[in-house]
C-alpha cells in the first residue's frame, strides 16, 4: 500500500502507543473496536487528515493504549485483512443502527449485512438461544447466512423472509442498538 502525506505523523503516533518499537511489530499490536459518525464531518484523524465521517477506535491489546479518531483510510496502511473486516463490519452495523433509529427497514441486504457482518454477530452473541432456534443461535447463524448466500431471492419462501425479518428485528437490531462498539 503506498503511502499519504499523512503516513508519518499515524506511523509514528502508532509506535509511540506501542509495546514495539518498530512500525512492522507495532502493527500486530492493534485491533479496531469502535466506531463513530461525526454529525458534521469535521472528524480529524491522529494523521491530520481532516473531514472524517467516519471515526474508528483502536486499542492495543498488548498495553491497552488507545487511539482515536483514526480514519478507515489510516487503518488500511496497517496491511491486516482482519482489522479491514472490522471496519468493514463496523460500518454495516451503523448502517443497521441508522436505519433502524429512523424507523426504517433493515433488510437483509448487502446494503446492511455481509457474511463477515453475520459472523461478527454470531460470534459476539447475537442470537441467542430458544425454543425457534432448538436452543442454539448458531441455527439462526446458519440460516441467515444461507438465506444471504441466495442468488435468486425469489426462491425464498414467505416462511423464511417471515424468520428472516423476525431474527432481524428481535435478535440484530437489538443488539446493534445496546453496542458501545457502534456509535
Amino acid at each position: 500500500m503506498g503511502t499519504t502525506a499523512n503516513f508519518q505523523v499515524l506511523r509514528s503516533a502508532v509506535i509511540a502507543a506501542s509495546d514495539a518499537d518498530t512500525w512492522k511489530k507495532a502493527l500486530l499490536e492493534w485491533d479496531v473496536t469502535s466506531l463513530e459518525e461525526h454529525p458534521t464531518s469535521d472528524g480529524v484523524c491522529v494523521c491530520g487528515q481532516t473531514g472524517l465521517l467516519w471515526m474508528y477506535t483502536i486499542a492495543n491489546e498488548v498495553n491497552g493504549a488507545e487511539l482515536y479518531p483514526i480514519g478507515s483510510s489510516c487503518v488500511e496502511h496497517f496491511g491486516r485483512t482482519d482489522l479491514n473486516r472490522r471496519v468493514d463490519v463496523l460500518y454495516k452495523l451503523a448502517f443497521v443502527q441508522a436505519a433502524a433509529n429512523a424507523g426504517k427497514a433493515v433488510e437483509m441486504t448487502t446494503e446492511f449485512f455481509s457474511r463477515a457482518a453475520l459472523k461478527f454477530l454470531f460470534e459476539e452473541g447475537a442470537f441467542t438461544p430458544d425454543s425457534y432456534n432448538y436452543g442454539d443461535g448458531a441455527n439462526d447463524y446458519e440460516f441467515l447466512l444461507k438465506m444471504f448466500g441466495k442468488r435468486d431471492k425469489t426462491t425464498i419462501t414467505s416462511k423464511q423472509r417471515y424468520k428472516i425479518r423476525k431474527l432481524v428485528s428481535d435478535k440484530i437490531i437489538p443488539f446493534v442498538l445496546a453496542d458501545p462498539r457502534v456509535v
